[in-house]
């Protein structure tokens, strides 16, 4: 059975965040079919599709610049992300349980009858380049999964422009005839953009971007749980999004200014600030649902963490003007 979206749990601030961020803007014209694409999947049917995909040239997403993007494997047959694994920064361009509409649901396996092609393109304007992903003709897992037929479907893609380094989505032609199936019991798709997932225990680090809301003009949330912010309805066909990037000008204050030395941590680790002037004020330990576990109002050389249990946990650092997150691993 097709694994269900991973229900992540958003908490801790990104410092990352002051540095730079996304205004929103939604429109609409016709929607075009890419016309000199290549083929992602090459005929085979997917499920669950894992694809690289060559940006085409250096694209900053957040504050990490990427010359490519991966289609991961993970559930969501729309979400990107710059890495495999570890901690990488997560673009959902389609939140929902996606399939090929040729799959084939009572051998469970792929088969060279694709009637959902995903492909991308190279283009240009204005002498900059644009990057568009298309998701052509997809179905939705649970409802080919109730009678082995796809009637609904949907026509979307993304845009990555370089220079601007602005992401757009447009929607094009869709049938969607049994919404619960199709959305899993949500009023729409989900689309959202994370600057900060931990790949090892699903979880988002920081809050992010997400739509809520009427499907023509959505509400951008800044938010620090995904649910239940879903967009309400289906996206009408010549729909665009835009998150349009911008720069504050404020100086980034890297994660990289505080180590914790070891990590991971047997008993106890100490801090070492590559700022000598930077003083630590105050430490509080959280678990890997946000919640305090903690907290060490004078901290010391020293911090004693024998007491902890193995596992993941973050360790959340106050200076004078500033607050960091570090991941600790108790072991």
């Amino acid at each position: 059975m097709k694994t269900s979206l991973i229900t992540v749990i958003l908490f801790l601030t990104s410092i990352n965040l002051k540095a730079q961020y996304y205004t929103f803007d939604a429109s609409t014209n016709s929607y075009e079919d890419l016309d000199q694409s290549t083929s992602l999947n090459n005929t085979m049917t997917w499920h669950n599709p894992h694809f690289n995909i060559p940006i085409g040239f250096d694209f900053t997403l957040y504050n990490k610049t990427i010359q490519k993007i991966i289609l991961n494997s993970f559930g969501w047959g729309g979400s990107l992300t710059t890495n495999n694994k570890g901690i990488y920064t997560l673009l959902i361009a389609y939140g929902s349980d996606i399939v090929d509409r040729g799959y084939n649901m009572v051998a469970d396996t792929i088969t060279p009858e694709s009637k959902s092609d995903i492909s991308y393109q190279l283009d240009s304007l204005n002498h900059k380049k644009i990057l568009k992903i298309h998701w052509k003709n997809v179905g939705f897992y649970s409802e080919l999964a109730d009678d082995s037929i796809s009637s609904d479907y949907v026509n979307f893609q993304l845009w990555l422009y370089e220079g601007s380094n602005d992401i757009e989505w447009h929607f094009g032609p869709n049938r969607i005839s049994k919404p619960s199936l199709c959305y899993n019991n949500y009023s729409g798709t989900y689309i959202a953009l994370f600057p900060t997932f931990d790949h090892g225990i699903n979880t988002v680090l920081g809050k992010g971007y997400v739509l809520s809301g009427d499907p023509i003009n959505p509400e951008v949330l800044w938010v620090d749980n995904q649910n239940p912010h879903h967009i309400n309805g289906t996206i009408p066909d010549g729909t665009i999004y835009r998150f349009r990037r911008k720069s504050m000008g404020i100086a980034n204050h890297s994660l990289s200014k505080i180590i914790l030395s070891p990590n991971p941590v047997y008993n106890s680790f100490s801090l070492i600030l590559e700022d000598k002037n930077q003083i630590v004020q105050k430490i509080t330990l959280l678990n890997v649902h946000g919640q305090v576990i903690k907290g060490i109002n004078s901290p010391n050389n020293k911090i004693d963490v024998s007491e902890l249990s193995n596992g993941i946990f973050y360790v959340k650092l106050i200076t004078e003007n500033k607050t960091f997150y570090k991941k600790m691993v108790k072991k």
